[in-house]
């Protein structure tokens, strides 16, 4: 399963089920991203809450009013909450323009409401009455493959981005790679641990954010008591890849049959929702 979640193309039907949004926050003036939970500026995720500060605070300060605990709006049809040791983004000012600073929630309260912080605003930014808060719990994962990307503003329009999977195609259609503005176009490289994600421009918008729609792993398969998070139509292929595989160490000869049933089996899987592939082609046709 982990060998199938990796390939960002086995079949488009073997893999659609694993489609997953990624909200990628952005930096000022930051041209390269991780995504990944080994990497220390991975700041993205599947499932972020947005609210905003309800009253001015100062630099140095840990506790902030905020709006609202809760978020329906960043993620139509669902509701996020704050809770302790979630990662917390908040926009601060200064005098080169807005950023984001990452903490985390130590406390959080229904009165006011309130946030508490890990650590402080930092010296010289300060959070106006109005500028965003971002909070998740959980970092998105490395994903093989990038199918769309949006440039998300914060008032929730969506511009397509053009999404580079080859570098020479980077490196040849963006010819100032370093001037400042808000991003048109990404280029994705899957890392051993983490995938990167390299923007055209260096953005000085932050309010806005990249929304990827990616293949992405459902489990980490460690530990004998997870799920195997396959559709009920993918049974039988796995079924018979887990026999191919094991049948040599079993010492047991595989039949033509088996291979029949094996090859039937993987087939159906493969055209799982054959209208998400534009095109498909496989040896031994007519």
């Amino acid at each position: 399963m982990k060998q199938w979640q990796g390939s960002s193309d086995l079949g488009l039907g073997m893999t659609v089920y694993s489609r997953q949004r990624i909200w990628l926050f952005l930096a000022r003036l930051q041209q390269r991203y991780l995504i990944g939970p080994a990497s220390t500026d991975a700041r993205s995720t599947t499932t972020p809450g947005r609210t905003t500060i309800r009253l001015a605070e100062a630099a140095g300060q840990t506790v902030l009013d905020i709006t609202a605990l809760t978020d329906t709006t960043t993620d139509p049809g669902s509701t996020v909450t704050i809770a302790n040791s979630d990662i917390i983004g908040v926009q601060t000012d200064d005098s080169t323009g807005d950023d984001i600073f990452w903490s985390t929630i130590s406390a959080n309260s229904s009165t006011g409401p309130t946030v508490t912080l890990a650590a402080a605003l930092p010296t010289g930014r300060p959070a106006a009455a109005g500028n965003y808060v971002w909070w998740f719990t959980s970092r998105a994962q490395r994903f093989p493959y990038c199918e769309a990307a949006v440039l998300r503003t914060s008032g929730y329009t969506d511009t397509e981005l053009t999404v580079y999977n080859d570098v020479l195609e980077y490196e040849l259609g963006v010819a100032d790679k370093y001037a400042d503005g808000q991003p048109t176009a990404i280029m994705i490289e899957p890392l051993r641990v983490a995938t990167r994600v390299t923007l055209n421009s260096q953005p000085t918008d932050v309010t806005s954010q990249i929304v990827l729609t990616v293949r992405y792993p459902q489990e980490d398969y460690d530990a004998t008591s997870n799920d195997i998070a396959l559709p009920q139509e993918g049974m039988a292929a796995l079924a018979w890849e887990l026999a191919f595989r094991c049948a040599p160490a079993m010492q047991v000869p595989w039949t033509a049959l088996m291979q029949k049933n094996y090859d039937n089996a993987l087939g159906l899987y493969r055209r799982l929702n054959p209208e998400m592939s534009t095109a498909y082609f496989e040896c031994g046709g007519p």
